[in-house]
């Protein structure tokens, strides 16, 4: 059974590369569990106005603002709303608008990056680390960014090749050390079965 302490929010990290399945996984969690989600997919810096959107690199570690991140993940531990910010990728900007987050019994954060930093790593309870195969990532990153950014074929594939890739394996692999459980997300995986499964037998 996994140990936590009596009365303190527990805090679950889901990390992965792009299109391993952490958003929609930190999703089953947070049906299944009293938690908010933090996403550290709304905490990108602007993309500069001299650099086209399409040849911007949202890979790197630089591309997010861990200040604001951390300093939301602490205001929710010590029970305090947030406005968490509301990232467009369209234009390559944060908007006005953003979404009002309130601390629960669980806290969910997922991203590329939040097994990254050791001062995040030290107030999880558990974390996760998701991997898939490349012909599974980026026909996943295709389906998505086409549906839902708006973007080309063409688009796609380049950011993958020379963005999504090269940072996968410089950058967010070597995070999965850091993971206390390591879930492969085939193309046909019941990512909902496994989460039913894994609170099952934990009892967390």
């Amino acid at each position: 059974m996994l140990q936590t302490e009596r009365g303190i929010m527990k805090i679950i990290a889901v990390a992965g590369g792009s299109a391993s399945g952490k958003s929609l996984f930190a999703q089953y969690l947070g049906e299944r569990l009293p938690a908010s989600v933090l996403s550290l997919d709304n905490y990108y810096f602007d993309v500069p106005n001299s650099t086209p959107v399409k040849n911007y690199d949202f890979d790197i570690p630089s591309a997010f603002d861990f200040r604001s991140f951390q300093k939301d993940l602490e205001q929710l531990r010590a029970e305090v709303p947030i406005q968490m910010p509301h990232f467009d990728y369209f234009s390559g900007k944060r908007q006005k608008s953003s979404y009002r987050i309130l601390p629960k019994k669980y806290l969910i954060i997922e991203g590329l990056y939040v097994l990254m930093h050791a001062s995040i790593r030290n107030v999880l309870t558990y974390s996760f680390f998701l991997e898939s195969p490349p012909d599974v990532i980026l026909g996943r990153r295709v389906l998505r960014d086409t549906e839902q950014r708006q973007v080309t074929l063409e688009y796609c594939v380049h950011q993958y090749f020379h963005f999504t890739r090269p940072a996968y394996h410089t950058h967010i692999l070597p995070t999965r050390q850091f993971a206390k459980m390591i879930v492969t997300n085939e193309y046909n995986s019941r990512l909902d079965v496994f989460v039913e499964d894994f609170l099952t037998k934990y009892h967390f």
